[in-house]
C-alpha cells in the first residue's frame, strides 16, 4: 500500500519541480529582454542627442566653412609675409619683425579699395610702405616680398643711395632697423591680377638716414616711378 502511494505521490512531485523550474526559467529570460531592451534604448537615446555638428541648417554650416576657410588662408599668407620679411632681415644681422593686427587691418582696408584698377597706389598714410602688382594671381606672399629684397643689388651701401634708375626703397624698408612691426595684405584683381601691400611701423626710408642705422648726413633714397607693363611696385 505505501508502495502505491509513493507511486503516486511521485510523478505529482516531479511534476510540480519541473513546473517551478520553469516558471523560473521564464522569469529570468524576461528579465534578459527587459534589461537589453533598456540597453539598446538608452544607447539609441544617447546616439541622437550627442552630436552637435549635426544642429542648425545647411547653410549655417557651409557659411561656417566658408569662413573658417577664409581665416586659414589670412593666418598661413600672414605667417608667409612675416617670414619672408625676417629671413631677408636676419641676412643682414637685424632683428626680426612682429606681427601687427591693427597694420594689417589697414593694409586690407587699402587692398579691398583697390580691387577694381589695382593700380599702383600709395595710401599716404602714416606708416612704411610697400605695394606690388601682378597680371597674374599666382603670387604667394613669399615671391611678393623676394621681388621687393631682390633690390637689394641696386642699393649702394657706401652711398646710401640706389643706382641710377633703379628702385632699391622696397628692400631698404623691409631692413629699415627701426621698422619694428609689421602687417600685409594681398587681393585678387578684378581684372585677374593680384594687388598687395605690407606697411610698416615706424615707417622706414626716411632721407638722409641708412637702413642699418639711422644716421645723418647720407645722400637720401630715390624711389623711381614703377612699370605697369606686366608687374610692378611702389
Amino acid at each position: 500500500m505505501e508502495l502505491r502511494k509513493w507511486k503516486i505521490r511521485a510523478p505529482l512531485h516531479i511534476f510540480v519541480a519541473v513546473t517551478l523550474f520553469l516558471l523560473q526559467l521564464l522569469a529570468a529570460n524576461a528579465n534578459i529582454d527587459h534589461s537589453a531592451q533598456s540597453s539598446v534604448s538608452a544607447t539609441s537615446s544617447r546616439l541622437l542627442a550627442s552630436p552637435r555638428s549635426f544642429t542648425g541648417r545647411p547653410s549655417t554650416w557651409r557659411s561656417r566653412w566658408r569662413r573658417r576657410r577664409r581665416r586659414n588662408k589670412v593666418n598661413r599668407a600672414s605667417r608667409e609675409f612675416l617670414f619672408a620679411h625676417n629671413v631677408v632681415r636676419a641676412r643682414v644681422g637685424e632683428p626680426p619683425l612682429q606681427w601687427d593686427g591693427r597694420l594689417a587691418a589697414y593694409a586690407r582696408a587699402w587692398a579691398n579699395q583697390r580691387v577694381g584698377d589695382c593700380r599702383l597706389v600709395h595710401s599716404n598714410g602714416p606708416y612704411g610702405e610697400n605695394i606690388f602688382w601682378a597680371s597674374q594671381n599666382t603670387w604667394r606672399p613669399r615671391n611678393v616680398v623676394k621681388v621687393w629684397a631682390d633690390e637689394n643689388r641696386f642699393y649702394d651701401v657706401n652711398a646710401n643711395s640706389c643706382e641710377p634708375h633703379q628702385m632699391c626703397g622696397h628692400y631698404t624698408q623691409i631692413v629699415w632697423r627701426d621698422s619694428t612691426k609689421v602687417g600685409c595684405a594681398s587681393v585678387d584683381c578684378s581684372n585677374g591680377g593680384v594687388y598687395a601691400i605690407c606697411v610698416y611701423n615706424p615707417p622706414g626710408n626716411y632721407e638722409g638716414e641708412n637702413p642699418f642705422g639711422s644716421y645723418k648726413g647720407l645722400v637720401g633714397l630715390v624711389r623711381d616711378d614703377p612699370p605697369a607693363v606686366i608687374g610692378g611696385m611702389a
